[in-house]
């Protein structure tokens, strides 16, 4: 039997109505808090890894890194300041010779690309340059999520991460080989 102050009657409603109805709307309180919690959490989560992606993509200057190698084997040799300042020297060197050698690399690969790309459509007809230009693009995708696979794996390696002997990611290669 239903009392009189029911929602199904009206009338002036019950105290244990309006106690459920308290429970429920806090319920409901308390559940959209913690979904708005869980959102700003995941969007904090988000925007943290895509500004620590587009940091790892910037190109790291000469200075950068000699200034980096050398505070690292500074920690590790407990380097005096002088032997600090002939190390820092030594590495820049490096570093601007090893960027010089990459630029002219970089230009002679893309030389060597074009002179090939060119010879290319000489040979092929229209519709095979349509294939070949599709295979390429599909070629390009590829490489470029296998280049993200292989930066993971140095990074895990930098990072002193296991590497088991044998295994496809270590060092020496699945088979103990050198690379």
């Amino acid at each position: 039997m239903q009392p009189k102050n029911s929602k199904l009657f009206p009338g002036k409603p019950s105290i244990w109505s309006n106690k459920l109805n308290s429970v429920i709307h806090n319920k409901n309180i308390n559940a959209m808090k913690k979904l708005m919690m869980i959102t700003a959490i995941f969007s904090l989560t988000l925007l943290s890894a895509f500004a620590q992606r587009d940091m790892e993509r910037k190109e790291i200057s000469p200075e950068q890194r000699a200034e980096r190698s050398s505070e690292r084997l500074a920690e590790k040799l407990d380097l005096s300041e002088e032997q600090k300042k002939q190390v820092y020297e030594l590495n820049l060197q490096t570093a601007e010779a090893r960027k010089a050698q990459m630029e002219v690399r970089r230009t002679e690969m893309k030389q060597n690309r074009e002179a090939h790309q060119a010879k290319m459509e000489v040979i092929l007809s229209p519709e095979q340059q349509e294939k070949w230009n599709e295979l390429r693009e599909s070629n390009r995708k590829r490489g470029g999520e296998m280049r993200k696979g292989e930066e993971n794996r140095r990074k895990q390696f930098r990072k002193g991460g296991s590497h088991k002997k044998g295994s496809a990611s270590s060092p020496r290669g699945r088979y103990g080989r050198g690379r």
